[in-house]
């Protein structure tokens, strides 16, 4: 019986360092949404305190779920791990990969529009606007003449 509550109890610590983990995943998301908005410092520090609020409520839906309700300090502790663990390790790597794809869009974005310039300077899209600029004019030519 006490072998059965421990293994619980250390599946609840996994779900917790988990949960943290994820958390810092999703704040890295919100940080770089933030960046490229650009609020300023009193909505970026309105939205961080929704972000984190919502993660509280996240957090312990989760837990209540998980441990009927039940919060014990070892799982405030397997959050805080998980979270210093993606923070410390990981969200180097994954803001890195968030500027390479920045880096790519941008250069396909205006690999795009130069394309898209181009392609409207050709004679095939010009000629069909040509023809209905000069037949509005000769239109209104007949029209003013009657």
């Amino acid at each position: 019986m006490i072998f059965y509550e421990n293994s619980e109890q250390a599946a609840l610590l996994a779900a917790a360092f988990i949960l943290g983990f994820f958390a810092g995943l999703l704040f890295d998301i919100y940080r770089r949404i933030r960046n490229l908005i650009a609020p300023g410092p009193i909505l970026t520090a309105l939205g961080d305190l929704a972000f984190w609020g919502i993660m509280s409520v996240v957090t312990f839906y989760s837990l209540f779920r998980l441990n009927s309700g039940e919060v014990r300090g070892y799982l405030f502790i397997g959050f805080a791990i998980g979270l210093l663990f993606y923070m410390s390790y990981i969200s180097r790597y994954v803001i890195a990969v968030f500027v390479l794809f920045d880096v790519y869009v941008r250069k396909n974005f205006k690999r795009v529009a130069y394309s898209l310039g181009r392609l409207k300077k050709l004679a095939i899209f010009t000629l069909p606007v040509r023809i209905c600029a000069d037949a509005r004019r000769i239109f209104f030519k007949i029209r003013r003449k009657k």
